[in-house]
């Protein structure tokens, strides 16, 4: 199941896409927040094909949209850490970041 919606994040809203547990029952949310110039996501998606592809992309764990913004940063690409966004901040603060 997909879901969608639209969530505040401090400076606008950013689209909210969850798959639940796309692996099957018992298996951990897919998401991503996609924000102005970035994105946050979970530990599905790899950090280092968004390097790759040189994408602002942050990594904070989460089994739905509120913990995303509400638990720390795991990690981020580089693009990312040049925006401003450091280890330790609340996904909620990176996404502000991400929507200037």
């Amino acid at each position: 199941m997909l879901i969608t919606d639209m969530i505040d994040t401090g400076n606008g809203s950013s689209q909210g896409i969850m798959m639940k547990c796309p692996g099957g029952e018992g298996h951990p949310n897919m998401i991503v927040i996609q924000c102005k110039r970035g994105y946050l996501m979970c530990g599905y998606l790899n950090l280092e094909a968004a390097e790759k592809f040189k994408d602002a992309a942050v990594l904070v764990g989460g089994a739905d949209f509120d913990e995303v913004l509400g638990n720390p940063v795991k990690g981020m690409t580089t693009a990312a850490r040049e925006l401003g966004i450091t280890d330790g901040m609340t996904g909620y603060d990176a996404a502000a970041i991400l929507n200037r």
